[in-house]
């Protein structure tokens, strides 16, 4: 039942920033909380552990798209700093899994890590958001899979149609402005 509600409230969050409405915040904040119980349960502790920060995110998120005009839908000024972002947050990450005996460090470590910069850019409405979703989605199929969660790679393979779609919209979204 935990998961069947944090895939359901992840999805509608999901489909509501495809639509760059307000309400994936809260909405969100709920499958957030399912998901950190269902990774405790499941001892995903990377994972577990990143929904807090993923609510904290929300807040942000939230407080951000109150500001229509400061925050619109647009592409990153520079992203040259992203990559190498990426791969010393997953380093980092990744270590400090192995040191807890994480069941999964680098694939916990990496989708930790595509999902916190995921959600960051989301929050300031940066198109770059959803190709960081399409390859922590496409990861987190498998991952989920491994851990015989298939619920969740269920949903993530949704999520990934949607991430895909999200780029789309986005992109014609910014084409209008």
């Amino acid at each position: 039942m935990i998961e069947i509600i944090a895939v359901v409230f992840s999805l509608l969050s999901v489909v509501l920033s495809i639509k760059n409405n307000i309400l994936t915040w809260p909405v969100g904040i709920v499958g957030i909380i399912f998901y950190t119980i269902l990774f405790y349960q499941n001892e995903i502790w990377g994972n577990m552990n990143l929904q807090f920060l993923f609510i904290l995110q929300s807040i942000h998120g939230w407080y951000n798209w109150n500001k229509p005009n400061k925050y619109k839908i647009s592409w990153l000024e520079s992203n040259k700093y992203l990559i190498s972002s990426t791969i010393l947050l997953t380093t980092f990450v990744t270590i400090i899994l192995l040191s807890i005996n994480d069941k999964s460090p680098f694939f916990d470590g990496i989708t930790t890590s595509l999902s916190v910069i995921g959600i960051i850019l989301l929050s300031f409405r940066k198109i770059e958001t959803w190709i960081y979703w399409i390859i922590a989605d496409s990861i987190f199929v498998w991952f989920f899979i491994t851990e015989n969660l298939y619920l969740s790679a269920l949903v993530y393979f949704i999520f990934l149609i949607l991430a895909i779609l999200g780029l789309k919209e986005w992109k014609k979204i910014i084409k209008t402005v």
